[in-house]
């Protein structure tokens, strides 16, 4: 089975993705550098979650030089933008292809066998469940990140 069209994302998309980034980052009072957009291309051309030596690799591969501790500090501060999600159960990064604002409330189907992950908006209604659920227990809510592993429609 191929998986790496699975994976890959559409030039346009991920280009697309790329420029909306960096207008945020102008937006939000961030350096572009080049380092910032070599982390931004490597993830927005793939759906698979990349970890901070992958990314380098890529990077590498691509051409381009960064080390590992630039990369680790890129990535904090393109979270703390909402540009890239921390996927937890896989231990790596992917790109945010939500809307602005939205970034706190995601649902991210994870494939087991290939590693793409769709990220998708959770329901109002699972959204307002989990909210009443936490406020039960005396917890403001500030982040919902809702991950599911299982098989993707093309692995299976």
């Amino acid at each position: 089975m191929n998986t790496a069209n699975c994976n890959a994302v559409e030039p346009s998309l991920a280009s697309e993705f790329e420029s909306r980034a960096l207008e945020r980052l102008k937006a939000a009072g961030l350096r572009v550098t080049t380092p910032r957009r070599l982390v931004l291309r490597t993830l927005g051309a793939t759906r698979k979650p990349m970890g901070a030596y992958e990314i380098r690799d890529a990077v590498k591969r691509s051409g381009g030089r960064i080390d590992v501790v630039s990369i680790y500090r890129i990535l904090s501060a393109l979270a703390a933008a909402g540009l890239v999600h921390h996927i937890g159960s896989v231990d790596g990064y992917l790109a945010c292809t939500g809307r602005p604002g939205e970034e706190s409330k995601t649902l991210h189907l994870i494939c087991s066998k290939c590693g793409c992950v769709q990220e998708l908006p959770p329901s109002q209604a699972a959204g307002i469940e989990i909210g009443v659920t936490a406020s039960r227990q005396g917890f403001l809510s500030e982040t919902t990140r809702i991950e599911t592993v299982g098989v993707c429609e093309h692995c299976r």
